[in-house]
C-alpha cells in the first residue's frame, strides 16, 4: 500500500514495513530481499563493541588470534632455527639429503595438508588416536583447548620448513672471522651464538618474522580446513567458534548460515586491517632499532 508505505503478502496476509534498515521487514523480523542501500555510518562498529552477544565472542576470537599468531611464529622459528644450526654443522654427514627431507612439508599445498591432518585427528578412526594412543577416543577437534593445540601442532608442521630455510641462509651469511674472533677471546659456543650469531641473525630474519606474523594473523586455510572454526560458541549471536580467528570469523559472518551480515563483516575487516597495519608499523620500527644497534 503506497499510502501506508507497506507491502502485504496476499497469500499469508503478512505486512512488511520500511523499518529504516534497507528492506521491508515483518513484525517477526522476516525481510523481503533484496533491499536497498541505506546509510548506517558507524552503526556496525558500535554493534561490534557494545552488543554483548557480539562483543564477547569478538574479544575471545581477537585474543585467540593474537595468541595463535604469536605462538605460531615462535614455535616455527625456534624449531626452524634449531634444525638450521644442527644441519649446518660440517661434521654431519648427508646434510643435503636431510635438508631436502626437512622442506618436504613446505612442498605440499597447505590446505591439502590440513585436510590430511583433520583425518588423522579424527576422534573415532584417526591415526593419532588409533595408532599413537592405542585406540583412545580423544576429541581433538571437538574440545576447544585440544582443537587449539591441534591447530598449533599442524601449523608447526607446515611452518617450520620456511623458518628452517630462512635461518639456514641467515646463518651461512654470517662471516666466519667474526665467530672466530669470539672464540679467540675465550667465548664458549653458547656465548658465540648468544652474543654474535643470534643478534646478527635476528637483524636478517626480523622482517620475515613480521611477515610470518601477518600471514598467521590471517591464516584462513588452516583454520577452515582443519576445524572449520569449531566448536561453536553457544551464546554468540553471530556464527563463530572457539578456534575461529578474525579472518575466518569474518568469512562465516558474511557468507555462512542464514543470518549473513555483510555490514558487520565489513566492520570486522576494517578492524583487522588497522590491527595488522599498527602491529607491522611498530615491529618495523623495532627492526630499525636492531639494525642501528648492530
Amino acid at each position: 500500500m503506497p499510502q501506508a508505505d507497506t507491502m502485504t503478502d496476499t497469500k499469508t496476509g503478512t505486512v512488511y514495513r520500511d523499518t529504516g534498515h534497507g528492506a521491508f521487514t515483518a513484525d517477526d523480523g522476516t525481510q523481503r530481499l533484496p533491499g536497498w542501500q541505506v546509510w548506517v555510518g558507524a552503526d556496525n562498529f558500535v554493534r561490534a563493541f557494545t552488543d554483548q552477544s557480539i562483543r564477547g565472542p569478538f574479544l575471545q576470537v581477537l585474543i585467540w588470534t593474537f595468541v595463535f599468531a604469536v605462538l605460531s611464529v615462535a614455535t616455527t622459528f625456534v624449531l626452524g632455527l634449531f634444525l638450521a644450526i644442527v644441519f649446518n654443522d660440517p661434521r654431519m654427514r648427508s646434510r643435503k639429503l636431510y635438508r631436502v627431507i626437512m622442506i618436504l612439508p613446505y612442498a605440499f599445498p597447505g590446505f591439502l595438508s590440513a585436510l590430511v591432518w583433520a583425518g588423522m585427528f579424527n576422534q573415532d578412526f584417526g591415526f593419532i588416536n588409533q595408532v599413537l594412543f592405542g585406540g583412545a577416543s580423544i576429541p581433538w577437534l571437538q574440545d576447544p583447548w585440544l582443537a587449539r593445540a591441534a591447530i598449533l601442532i599442524v601449523n608447526l608442521w607446515l611452518g617450520f620448513p620456511y623458518m628452517f630455510l630462512v635461518c639456514t641462509g641467515a646463518i651461512q651469511s654470517i662471516p666466519d672471522d667474526i665467530q672466530e674472533a669470539g672464540r679467540v677471546d675465550g667465548a664458549s659456543v653458547w656465548q658465540v651464538f648468544r652474543h654474535i650469531k643470534f643478534p646478527l641473525l635476528l637483524v636478517s630474519v626480523a622482517p620475515l618474522l613480521i611477515s610470518s606474523f601477518a600471514f598467521n594473523f590471517n591464516n584462513f586455510n588452516l583454520i577452515y580446513m582443519l576445524t572449520g572454526g569449531g566448536p561453536r560458541i553457544a551464546d554468540a549471536s553471530i556464527n563463530v567458534g572457539q578456534t575461529d580467528i578474525l579472518i575466518s570469523m569474518v568469512y562465516k559472518v558474511a557468507f555462512v548460515g542464514a543470518n549473513r551480515d555483510y555490514g558487520l563483516a565489513s566492520a570486522f575487516s576494517i578492524i583487522i586491517f588497522v590491527l595488522v597495519a599498527l602491529i607491522s608499523y611498530l615491529s618495523f620500527r623495532q627492526t630499525k632499532v636492531l639494525e642501528e644497534l648492530n
